[in-house]
């Protein structure tokens, strides 16, 4: 209602409690133009909300509504018609139970700060609104990116330095003949870099390049968070000279190990916990080598040592302070920062150098690092920051040093040779199988590998067969090789080409030391090229014989060096087999005459192996071949043929045959004394600075006795003093050897053994076509190769002796020592367990004679050499082992 320009509008409020009925009558005051009730109000200034009066009435009485008097009459007389708090009892009567002084105060105010209140009120509800959302939402979100850090590392893999992929350049070593290690070759890469170890590097050196790209390496954990924020910053805020990375050298070497070079917070995330990963794993002094050998110094230079050598032509471990320094400013920006950086000026034509002033600027940063660090004392600084640097390009340095100007031959088309090949399929080899690689893989991992290779080859022996085998003439006459014309599929000639045969060489020392090797004749032309020596599998012919039967039966004492054995076939598969052949590969009626072993040996009949195949069974020959020769035999091929049968044991006529690098390593034994070795070119290989990861000394293991390696040394000298090889004979040496040449005369091979060294030659089309003249003789390729060289080497090596041995001359009639009434003919040599004496050309029934040892005087033979002879019989007087020549009699030979 309107009253003397007030509008007085009542609410009612209802009590909460339901049991009281009374109610509040309030009055809401608003000041109106009006005059009387019925008038309709305009209001002026409106008040929000302010009490008029409280009435309390019981549920009989209603309060009047009409509003009290002296709140008009305030209105009249000007007042602020703030209304006063009336108390309405029960009897109707107004009382002022107080008076508020801060609502009078509030109303004396200007209107204008009552609405600044109401609006600073607002804004401060909503700003604490909006920081409360803030941090929530700053909570929620930490919490977010705690959970994905903390996921995040436990699927970041840690990292090795081992996994970096480095390219260092790889040397490949052998001796010269004072014994010296020198470079034979160098496998180069777009990036050179060559290894060097912590140890080699000065203080200062080191010193340099952590003040320069990570003053606090030493006492961070991986990650330099100071540094990180302050690169930061910088990037906004140029608070330094010059721009500064936020990335430690261990964060650094991270991203060489892992190529992760994506530009996102995970990535940066990855690195940081790789970081602290790799420095709990390795030493700083590791991390810091590794850095240093790693770190580009421009155009294929890599690591300190090559930066050394190329930019001032010392090593790393002579540098100086100043020297020093100057590296370490180029790895920041190798391209501009080295100081051959430059351009050619088109005009002129000249070289234009930009980078050696660009690298003293940068240089004397590093100094004052240094100095600002500790590292250097101010006398140090000033003497390096005033040093003249006399770079390699530098006329005082070339006057210096001429031979520095030399060039070296670096023709990429050059191929590598024959020993360089094998060394590198050799160390491929052992890649392959220790990390499931590839040849191609294990290839490429040592060009780029910085390995260190070392090999046994002999250079003037090699340098010598290599002038041999650049004409097949040097080796046999020319009118003595046949022409083979090449066919197509159909049969017919479809050339008139003219092909020479192919033919290999290998010699190793008695440790299985590969002293020169050559893998095809003619001069070699391409690089990691077929190799005939080491890759070509062929049939041996009978050189297998001293490598199977023969040495098994000595070596089991089955036979000694005058045991008879008729020249008979055997039985197999109800057939009379082998067949004898001719040196010129004709075949040969069966004799069955008595034939003593050293004769059966040395005019290689086929028979004698044959029937010592028999007796000792195929099973015990392989295993004899493979596991204590260590011949490369197949023992099933998967489609039915085998090498544990009596061709491929008696004459070589294997599977897939054997390369002549085997074959030649299984006669090692014959010339050391009777332990084997693995044919091995490379002995050692260092990685890095020095870390040796493969060695190689052969697996020495004893193959056959002492005794059994000297008597089978002398039975194959005979063969070449009287036998097959006589064509390879020396004057100065003692040869031992044995042909071989198979039935369809593809392939002639011979080893040879001298007091220095075994090896080997071979003879052969590519396309395993007859030889057509059967004249030639593989005894004879191997002097026309190897012979002079051999006869005149001065090594003063001899072959082992052994005291056991017994010497004496051999009894025509029964190949034992011969009695004093024994027709004796020739010298034999016998193992003490196996050494009878004849009883058979006794004069007065005496069963005792004497032989001559050859080390120790005379030895008597006695009775009991005959006795225990008597008990071994040989094939030709009793094969009692039916059952086992049973057996091995159902094995076919190898066609």
């Amino acid at each position: 209602m309107c009253y003397n320009n007030v509008v007085y509008i009542p609410a009612v409020c209802i009590s909460d409690n339901a049991a009281d009925t009374s109610y509040v009558q309030i009055y809401f005051v608003w000041y109106c133009s009006c005059k009387t009730t019925t008038d309709s109000p305009v209001c002026i200034l409106p008040h929000s909300g302010l009490l008029e009066g409280i009435n309390t009435m019981d549920n009989n009485k209603r309060r009047n509504s009409s509003p009290p008097a002296d709140n008009r009459k305030r209105a009249k007389k000007g007042g602020t018609g703030i209304p006063m708090r009336k108390y309405y009892g029960p009897t109707g009567t107004p009382e002022y139970p107080y008076h508020s002084p801060e609502l009078e105060e509030a109303a004396a105010k200007p209107k204008w700060v009552l609405v600044l209140r109401q609006t600073l009120s607002i804004l401060g509800s909503t700003l604490a609104a909006m920081f409360m959302i803030l941090i929530i939402t700053c909570t929620i979100v930490a919490t977010a990116l705690v959970v994905y850090v903390m996921n995040f590392r436990d699927d970041v893999s840690n990292v090795t330095i081992e996994e970096m992929e480095l390219s260092y350049n790889t040397n490949i070593y052998a001796q010269d003949s004072s014994g010296e290690w020198v470079n034979i070759y160098e496998v180069t890469n777009e990036s050179q870099r060559i290894p060097v170890n912590i140890d080699e590097i000065p203080q200062h050196t080191r010193d340099a390049f952590v003040c320069a790209e990570d003053e606090r390496f030493y006492t961070h954990d991986g990650v330099d968070y100071k540094r990180t924020v302050s690169a930061f910053v910088n990037m906004f805020v140029h608070i330094y000279d010059t721009n500064q990375g936020g990335s430690t050298i261990t964060q650094q070497l991270i991203k060489n190990i892992t190529g992760d070079s994506e530009q996102s917070p995970s990535r940066k995330i990855r690195e940081i916990f790789r970081a602290m990963e790799l420095e709990r794993a390795y030493s700083k002094d590791k991390i810091l080598e590794t850095y240093m050998n790693y770190i580009g110094f421009g155009g294929t230079s890599n690591g300190i040592e090559h930066a050394a050598q190329k930019y001032f032509g010392k090593s790393a471990k002579d540098l100086d302070v100043a020297e020093a320094a100057c590296l370490a400013a180029i790895p920041k920006s190798p391209e501009t920062l080295n100081p051959f950086a430059g351009y050619k000026d088109d005009t002129t034509g000249e070289w234009v150098n930009t980078g050696k002033k660009k690298n003293k600027k940068r240089q004397e940063y590093v100094l004052w690092q240094m100095y600002n660090n500790g590292a250097l004392t101010y006398d140090e600084y000033q003497s390096a920051l005033h040093e003249k640097l006399i770079f390699t390009d530098s006329d005082e340095y070339k006057a210096a040093h001429p031979d520095a100007q030399k060039e070296e031959d670096t023709d990429p088309n050059k191929p590598t040779s024959w020993i360089v090949d094998a060394a590198l399929y050799e160390v491929a080899d052992y890649l392959k199988d220790k990390f499931n690689l590839t040849t191609q893989q294990a290839i490429s991992r040592i060009n780029r590998g910085g390995y260190q290779i070392y090999t046994t080859v002999n250079q003037d022996m090699q340098a010598y067969v290599e002038e041999k085998y650049k004409d097949l003439n040097n080796l046999v006459e020319k009118d003595r090789v046949a022409q083979w014309q090449d066919q197509d599929g159909d049969g017919e000639y479809s050339s008139s080409e003219i092909v020479y045969p192919e033919s290999a060489f290998i010699a190793m020392n008695y440790k299985g030391e590969i002293q020169a090797m050559v893998g095809a004749v003619g001069e070699k032309t391409e690089s990691l090229c077929f190799n005939y020596a080491t890759m070509e599998q062929r049939q041996p012919g009978s050189t297998i014989k001293p490598l199977t039967t023969y040495g098994l039966a000595l070596e089991s004492d089955l036979i000694h060096w005058g045991s008879i054995y008729k020249d008979e076939p055997i039985e197999v598969e109800g057939k009379a087999w082998p067949t004898n052949y001719s040196e010129d590969s004709s075949a040969m009626s069966i004799s069955h005459k008595e034939l003593k072993i050293y004769e059966a040996l040395e005019k290689s009949y086929n028979t004698v192996p044959a029937q010592l195949c028999q007796a000792l069974t195929p099973q015990s020959v392989f295993d004899f071949a493979t596991s204590k020769m260590r011949l490369d035999l197949c023992k099933d091929s998967g489609d039915g043929h085998t090498d544990m049968a009596y061709s491929p044991l008696t004459v070589g006529a294997l599977t897939y045959g054997v390369t002549l690098e085997n074959l030649v390593n299984g006669y090692v034994p014959y010339g050391n004394g009777g332990t084997q070795y693995q044919a091995h070119l490379v002995s050692k290989v260092v990685q890095g600075a020095g870390d040796l990861i493969y060695e190689n000394d052969g697996s020495p293991e004893e193959a056959v006795s002492s005794e059994t390696a000297y008597v089978m040394n002398k039975l194959l000298q005979d063969v070449v003093n009287n036998g097959t090889g006589q064509k390879a004979k020396l004057e100065h040496k003692h040869v031992a050897g044995k042909t071989g040449t198979t039935q369809d005369w593809n392939d002639l091979t011979f080893v040879g053994l001298t007091e220095d060294f075994v090896s080997g030659v071979w003879l052969g089309y590519k396309e395993r076509a007859e030889l057509k003249d059967h004249h030639i003789k593989s005894a004879q390729i191997w002097q026309n190769i190897i012979g002079e060289y051999a006869d005149q080497m001065n090594t003063g090596a001899e072959y082992p002796e052994d005291s056991s041995i017994v010497e004496g001359k051999v009894c025509t009639k029964s190949g034992k020592i011969a009695g004093p009434n024994c027709t004796a003919t020739t010298t034999g040599y016998w193992k003490s367990s196996n050494a009878p004496v004849c009883d058979e050309c006794t004069k007065y029934g005496s069963k005792t004679t004497k032989a001559t040892n050859e080390n120790s005087g005379s030895t008597s033979a006695t009775t009991a050499a005959g006795e225990q002879h008597s008990e071994t019989q040989h094939p030709a007087e009793n094969n009692s082992n039916a059952a086992a020549t049973e057996a091995a009699a159902t094995q076919a030979p190898a066609q």
